[in-house]
């Protein structure tokens, strides 16, 4: 019997540090609020590595073969890139330290980002033109952006100025 409530205890225990891992963790695959301040945190250590790996695509071809990847796939990509530039170690040191399950994680996440911020500013100038431009303006805008979920533009209407002001101290060098 003693045996028994031992088992219990540990199992309890248990499944309560994983609850409290797994809470730690954000979804970095959505846009909320840990996973966009994780991509902020992150973002200076991970450029060197962003770049050698958009090194690679450099046609717009092979930047839209990348993308129809799934996700596995890009992984494996993105690693025999970095691997041939021997950044495999600081890639693998980066995504641990920041909390990311790979570089291409990351990669995603941002892609939703940028998306989902250009889906906001387009949406909100369609409401200052006239119909025709604003038919113009849906004719020339890239299709992922005018997939973006209204819930990720509604995201980022909520977190505007956060991202304001990340973007101004990114871009002066902080």
């Amino acid at each position: 019997m003693n045996a028994f409530f031992v088992v219990c205890k540990l199992f309890f225990f248990g499944l309560l540090a994983v609850s409290a891992n797994a809470q730690l963790l954000p979804d970095n695959n959505n846009l909320n609020v840990q996973s966009v301040n994780r991509w902020m945190q992150s973002n200076r250590d991970m450029a060197p590595l962003v770049q050698a790996v958009d090194a690679y695509h450099l046609t717009p071809e092979s930047f839209k073969t990348f993308e129809a990847l799934s996700p596995l796939q890009q992984d494996e990509q993105i690693e025999r890139v970095l691997r041939e530039a021997n950044l495999m170690e600081q890639a693998t040191k980066v995504a641990r330290q920041h909390g990311w399950k790979s570089i291409g994680e990351y990669m995603r996440l941002s892609t939703k980002l940028g998306n989902a911020i250009a889906a906001y500013f387009l949406l909100g100038d369609l409401g200052k033109v006239t119909e025709e431009q604003a038919k113009e303006l849906k004719e020339k805008a890239d299709p992922a952006v005018l997939a973006v979920p209204q819930a990720d533009i509604d995201f980022i209407r909520r977190n505007e100025k956060t991202l304001q002001q990340y973007i101004q101290a990114y871009s002066a060098g902080r």
